[in-house]
């Protein structure tokens, strides 16, 4: 395994587990150069993507992960997780999401998150073709 690999897999262990225990200490994986898009809309720096966590629907979720890919990113230390697996809110709806995260240096030794997209995926056969659907967690 290299370095970047376990360092993905405990950068997805930590945010995973922030978002299910304390999900208001998730802010904390970004900073002000950060970009979120959830559902398709874009939040940008810590105040638009604070107030999005904040504005989340839910009480209570679960993540499993299913399936995760990583690679080295194009700046030295930084790396590109793509994650796919499911998700519970409020012990009730269930659906499957994907995510994708650039983890970058943050100059002082550490790492924050520099883009993150996240989609829940809504799979529907119709005409022997998929469409894809996104729900926004906050409706």
């Amino acid at each position: 395994m290299t370095d970047y690999e376990s360092i993905s897999k405990e950068f997805l262990t930590q945010y995973y587990t922030t978002i299910m225990q304390n999900r208001n200490q998730l802010i904390n994986f970004y900073n002000d150069n950060s970009i979120m898009t959830y559902g398709g809309q874009t939040f940008r720096g810590i105040k638009e993507i604070s107030e999005k966590i904040e504005s989340f629907g839910f009480q209570k979720i679960t993540y499993s992960i299913d399936h995760q890919d990583v690679q080295p990113g194009p700046i030295q230390g930084s790396f590109l997780i793509f994650v796919s697996g499911s998700l519970v809110m409020d012990d009730a709806d269930q659906f499957k999401f994907s995510q994708v995260f650039n983890i970058c240096p943050n100059g002082q030794g550490g790492l924050y998150c520099h883009n993150d997209i996240f989609t829940i995926v809504i799979w529907s056969w119709s005409d022997s073709q998929s469409i894809v659907l996104i729900y926004c967690l906050n409706e």
